[in-house]
């Protein structure tokens, strides 16, 4: 009798898994066959300005999957179309699903220009948020900080270039000038004093840095990427106790180059 029980609940475990199996194939095929009515593209730009469009994407799907609206699911390659959206440089992270409504969706996350980069021979680029080059959009137009000056780098040969982030922890490794660019501007955007005052970024010889500020007829000299937290501390000290009492056009150059000093001088 046990016998005959074990029998039996093997044939109904056999039956169950086989109807199950029946019925995934059934709405799998279900799926495959519906139509997709609606692609759904969502953009998602954090703080930046708009480098990429609807309209560039719908352009990416034209070309890679043509019409997707009208056509199957199953005959849609949402493994090409996250590829060739990859390929495009302004954006950061892509994902493409379908629901059981027949919806395509594609949300999008912008890559986020930290600095313009204008070099020797007037070639502008920017420097993203994550240490990457990008090149520059002709239809748009990121406000951010623009670097200027004795720059030889240029995004046409350093399109794959990715600043050595973890680098930066160590105060004595400096990896290129585009590093200390890199680090310099993620110090300043991230100081809501520094973000709103510093409107230009000069490299001078040596690779030395100076800045020119949007308030005060004045270039500070800044010196190295190092000791950023020093420097800029002497430099709020003195906006704040000096030239709020002198005035803000006292000095043409405002020197924090070096340890303890804030050496001020007219030209």
């Amino acid at each position: 009798m046990d016998k005959v029980l074990k029998i039996l609940k093997i044939v109904l475990w056999v039956l169950l898994v086989s109807g199950a199996g029946v019925m995934i194939g059934f709405v799998e095929a279900e799926h495959y066959s519906q139509v997709c009515k609606e692609v759904d593209i969502r953009i998602n730009y954090g703080a930046a300005d708009v480098l990429i469009t609807k309209k560039d994407v719908d352009s990416i799907l034209l070309k890679t999957a043509g019409m997707l609206k009208g056509k199957p699911l199953g005959y849609i390659n949402t493994g090409s179309i996250k590829a060739a959206i990859r390929k495009q440089a302004y954006v950061a992270k892509v994902s493409v699903y379908e629901n059981n409504e027949g919806v395509l969706f594609i949300e999008i996350r912008q890559r986020e220009p930290l600095l313009r980069i204008i070099n020797r021979k007037y070639e502008s680029f920017y420097l993203d948020e994550s240490g990457a080059l990008l090149p520059v959009n002709p239809d748009f137009s990121a406000r951010v900080l623009v670097a200027n000056g004795l720059i030889n780098d240029s995004y046409m040969k350093n399109p794959n270039y990715r600043v050595n982030i973890l680098s930066l922890s160590d105060s004595v490794y400096y990896d290129s000038l585009l590093t200390n660019l890199y680090k310099l501007t993620m110090y300043i955007t991230h100081d809501k004093f520094l973000k709103a005052q510093i409107a230009q970024i000069y490299v001078a010889e040596n690779s030395e840095f100076e800045l020119i500020p949007r308030i005060g007829n004045h270039v500070i000299l800044l010196g190295t990427a190092d000791d950023l937290d020093d420097k800029f501390k002497r430099l709020y000290a003195f906006y704040r106790f000096g030239l709020n009492k002198i005035g803000w056009n006292k000095y043409n150059v405002i020197n924090i180059k070096y340890r303890n000093q804030v050496v001020c001088s007219k030209i």
